[in-house]
């Protein structure tokens, strides 16, 4: 039932173990391989996104970490300007990986935002950065300055500032609009940073959707870049 009433916001979700194997198999036709690969990585900080990551380096190894709250790549230029010099460099070419997810949960009765943590008796919430975003909104009450006790929710409040949605927000509608600052970052930055004369890389953006039964990905806007030519991936067809 739960994987039946999400599908009317995430159409082709996947599963986790899945996805990678398919991410994997796809790149390994271009040249792509765990052993001549840096993943570059983009996902919330909550503890239920840990076994993407797990998952995500079971293909390709240590991996290099990007995100912040909600997925957002805050550790921004800095963080790929260190990531591009660690790529193994010992082959034809260098090549990055990056994975770039917001999350959401769905309750056992598809609550959306509902989340089942190990351990915990009563439902919890997932993206709580997000929820708590999108109840600044309902209130017309959103704070976009940054403190230093709070850095990274004022950075992503204020990033979403440009792209979430203001009439009659919701959830759905915020995490939507976190993956659009995800994918426009993301390719900001490897764009501007990555140095496709002697390195090859590949993006993979979409939102890590948590089920009582399993974490699924619903994969987005996918691309390659190879000796400087960009060419999508069309990850759901």
């Amino acid at each position: 039932m739960v994987m039946t009433n999400i599908q009317q916001y995430f159409p082709n979700p996947t599963q986790e173990s899945v996805f990678f194997a398919k991410t994997a198999s796809t790149l390994a036709n271009l040249g792509f391989r765990g052993e001549n690969t840096l993943p570059i990585i983009a996902v919330c900080r909550d503890e239920i996104c840990a076994s993407f990551v797990s998952a995500a380096e079971q293909h390709w190894g240590n991996s290099f970490t990007l995100g912040g709250l909600a997925g957002l790549p805050f550790a921004g230029k800095t963080g790929m300007g260190a990531a591009s010099h660690h790529a193994p460099d010992k082959y034809d070419r260098e090549r990055f990986v990056i994975y770039a997810m917001t999350h959401i949960g769905f309750g056992p009765d598809a609550e959306i935002g509902g989340c089942v943590r190990p351990g915990m008796e009563h439902l919890n919430g997932a993206c709580g950065a997000l929820m708590a975003y999108t109840g600044q909104l309902k209130e017309n009450n959103v704070e976009t300055k940054v403190f230093t006790d709070d850095g990274e929710f004022g950075l992503l409040t204020h990033r979403l500032a440009k792209v979430a949605p203001t009439d009659n927000p919701d959830l759905i509608g915020v995490t939507s609009a976190a993956l659009k600052a995800i994918r426009q970052d993301i390719d900001g930055l490897a764009t501007s940073v990555i140095d496709t004369e002697k390195a090859d890389y590949a993006v993979f953006t979409g939102t890590q959707v948590h089920l009582p039964d399993g974490n699924y990905v619903q994969a987005a806007d996918s691309w390659v870049v190879m000796n400087g030519q960009r060419q999508d991936i069309n990850f759901n067809s």
